[in-house]
């Protein structure tokens, strides 16, 4: 699994079990306090989210799928990659623009062995060819549209706000620049990042990945006033 490589991160909604979310703060990084309120947002985004993508994940293989979110945080854009893996680890990823009432942009990233993982669990045995195939990229974008689809109807059921994805694109790629490049330069109105850890499991295996959702600062307050019925 992907292993962080520096504690917890900060302000975190953080599963202690079943339906549990408390928030937490990390060392050595930037702290962002998060009012109760706020991380009741969190919490049902992780939740009505992981029901409707496991939902749909069953639908599509036709077998029994299991998705835990054990921790959605918001964390500063330039600690991303620290909160979420080695900044020069390669990384699959798959990417979306987020259309609708506000915009923004979407990222599932897995470190390699969490997205081979990932593939032993959607394939069948003998289509279980490792490597950056075209099918294989193609079964894993398909998971991130699922999963991206998934929250952004949870974010539309909790805020009202009307929220699309774009088509999906997969790519491998180091997780920094992965960073610089989508977080940083295409969302210059973005200080934070809503980080959603997803765990599938089946097939007795566990692949961790992280979604995140990126909003310009502004878009986000919205979301987040909308959700509270303000």
């Amino acid at each position: 699994m992907t292993r962080r490589r520096s504690g917890e991160p900060p302000a975190t909604a953080t599963h202690d079990g079943p339906g549990s979310i408390s928030q937490q703060r990390g060392e050595g990084m930037s702290e962002i306090i998060l009012e109760e309120e706020e991380v009741d947002v969190l919490r049902e985004i992780a939740n009505i989210g992981s029901g409707h993508a496991a939902a749909s994940m069953e639908k599509w293989l036709e077998r029994d799928m299991l998705l835990d979110v054990p921790q959605a945080f918001l964390v500063p854009v330039e600690e991303v990659a620290e909160h979420i893996g080695d900044p020069l680890q390669t990384v699959i990823c798959v990417y979306s623009r987020v259309s609708g009432e506000i915009t923004g942009h979407l990222l599932y990233t897995l470190a390699l062995e969490d997205a081979k993982v990932l593939l032993d669990i959607l394939l069948d045995p003998e289509d279980r060819k490792w490597g950056f195939s075209p099918d294989n990229l193609s079964a894993i974008a398909e998971t991130g549209n699922i999963l991206f689809n998934a929250y952004l109807t949870a974010v539309s059921r909790i805020s009202g706000l009307e929220l699309y994805p774009g088509t999906p694109a997969c790519a491998a790629d180091m997780l920094e620049a992965v960073v610089n490049t989508v977080l940083l330069e295409i969302c210059e109105g973005s200080e934070h990042t809503l980080v959603l850890e997803t765990q599938f499991r089946g097939e007795g295996l566990s692949s961790v990945g992280y979604v995140l959702f990126l909003a310009e600062n502004e878009a986000l307050k919205r979301l987040v006033q909308r959700a509270e019925g303000e």
